[in-house]
């Protein structure tokens, strides 16, 4: 009976492990749906809440966007090339992802040049590493 108790309480300390271990190994992936969740809705205060350093995001009385990425680059997105959409640049690292605003196109080609969101994930905060417009 002393062995049945010992050999349960290992099985359940493993598997705790391994239950902790991939939810940290998923954790950035979540974060990154969540925060592409908040940018394409449009809900840009609860993504400004997920950044670190100084990247932000900001809305515009005219309802355009100011993108600011950590090293203090600003650009003015107008409200005619949102939503923000994922995709577009290359993923370096498993935590980089990119976001793209496209604006209107005239036989599927873009009227104005996109931007271009280059993204990391890093200690549960999201952080705009460059932004190319």
């Amino acid at each position: 009976m002393k062995n049945l108790k010992g050999i349960i309480t290992v099985f359940f300390v493993i598997g705790a492990m391994v239950t902790s271990a991939f939810w940290w190994f998923e954790r950035p992936q979540r974060i990154t749906q969540e925060f592409v969740g908040h940018l394409f809705h449009e809900r840009y205060s609860e993504a400004n809440s997920m950044f670190e350093g100084g990247s932000s995001v900001r809305s515009l009385p005219e309802g355009g966007l100011l993108v600011s990425d950590q090293a203090g680059n600003s650009v003015i997105v107008p409200k005619e090339k949102l939503p923000f959409k994922v995709g577009g640049g290359r993923k370096e690292q498993r935590s980089d992802f990119s976001m793209t605003a496209l604006g209107g196109s005239v036989g599927g080609i873009l009227s104005t040049p996109p931007v271009i969101l280059y993204l990391n994930v890093e200690g549960g905060k999201v952080r705009i590493e460059r932004i190319e417009s």
